[in-house]
């Protein structure tokens, strides 16, 4: 499918500085990395962030939903961070992001006008 190879390259293009790429071959997900295969759990702890992220929004195949997340910017490095929305909007243009931040990096990137502060609700 079109989304899951878009998914796989975008991870690749992530990973690309620490030199590790997913290995596309397998029904399993494992990467190499100079030639040694690696699993899931032995990516660092960013890695696994937005590994895990970007399957959330994969896994829902374009259907619209809501996605809820607190502080997703933990361990991720900061161009991961400006370009999250993006990224997450590509691989399903129908969720909804709810995110409770405390890096502003998360929403530089041009969503400043989509954001509602908590304290601006009223009921």
């Amino acid at each position: 499918s079109q989304k899951k190879t878009r998914f796989q390259d975008i991870v690749d293009e992530l990973f690309r500085d620490t030199g590790k790429k997913m290995i596309r071959t397998e029904n399993e997900l494992r990467f190499t990395q100079i030639g040694e295969v690696l699993l899931p759990y032995q990516l660092s702890s960013g890695e696994k962030q937005i590994l895990a992220i970007l399957l959330t929004v994969l896994v829902e195949d374009n259907q619209p939903y809501v996605l809820f997340m607190d502080e997703p910017e933990v361990s991720l490095h900061v161009d991961w961070q400006q370009r999250l929305i993006d990224l997450i909007l590509e691989l399903n243009p129908n969720v909804q992001i709810i995110l409770t931040p405390h890096s502003p990096a998360v929403i530089m990137n041009g969503w400043m006008d989509h954001v509602t502060e908590v304290t601006d609700i009223t009921v």
